[in-house]
């Protein structure tokens, strides 16, 4: 990353007008410097640009600073890239760095790597369509096999079907047994004793709906197996 942010600082002007004549439509050329609107990318600039967010950790596409076009920069439509990163080792590095400050930060910040290898690994165990191939029989990156976590404009995924489809396998695999729909926390949330109850849970086919008693706005429809953050925003709204 220390790499890309010095090659980012002196990105020079004629690859930053390659990029735009290669990757961005034709209405939407460069009247600006970087940051470029994602919006403004074509179709193979937008799919590139997925892939090098989700491969650095980026937790949106929406902006495309000089950090990405760098690694956009080494791409030409029809051929392999001139520069080739190890992003293997940076993955890995980021993972463990991620891993060990875990117990002090509390959260992991590089989630998407852990998606791409848990899609790699246990593919098999997810029932999201999964592309390993392209149209032409060759093998396609793992950032590219399923569209399931992207957060993108055109994703075919709603978040309630990355939660069933994706997430709930993931702790299936992480959990000796399958964990419930409602945990045993938001169960004592909302009734904490017989005599003393707030508020119900009902369970649906493809939803799942809370309801605080008294309270008068409509229920979302939640995922299939809530997440503790979702249980947690229905309840305080």
């Amino acid at each position: 990353m220390k790499n890309l942010l010095e090659e980012a600082s002196w990105l020079p002007g004629p690859k930053i007008d390659k990029i735009a004549k290669t990757f961005m439509r034709v209405d939407c050329q460069l009247k600006e410097p970087p940051p470029f609107l994602y919006v403004h990318f074509n179709e193979v600039g937008r799919l590139l640009v997925d892939m090098i967010s989700y491969v650095l950790g980026f937790k949106t596409s929406e902006h495309v600073d000089e950090t990405v076009l760098v690694l956009l920069s080494s791409f030409s439509q029809g051929q392999p890239p001139a520069i080739k990163y190890n992003y293997a080792k940076f993955i890995a590095k980021k993972i463990h760095d991620q891993l060990i400050k875990l117990d002090r930060e509390g959260v992991f910040k590089y989630s998407s790597y852990i998606y791409h290898l848990f899609m790699y690994y246990q593919s098999e165990s997810f029932q999201c369509p999964i592309k390993k191939l392209d149209s032409k029989g060759e093998r396609r990156s793992v950032v590219l096999w399923s569209s399931v976590f992207h957060q993108v404009q055109n994703s075919p995924y709603s978040y309630c079907e990355f939660i069933d489809q994706f997430v709930y396998p993931v702790s299936c695999l992480l959990m000796k047994a399958p964990p419930p729909r409602i945990s045993y926390e938001m169960q004592k949330t909302l009734q904490l004793s017989k005599s003393y109850k707030i508020g119900d849970w009902y369970l649906y086919q493809d939803h799942t709906v809370i309801r605080i008693y008294g309270c008068e706005l409509y229920p979302y429809r939640l995922p299939r197996y809530v997440p503790m953050r979702l249980f947690a925003l229905e309840y305080y709204r």
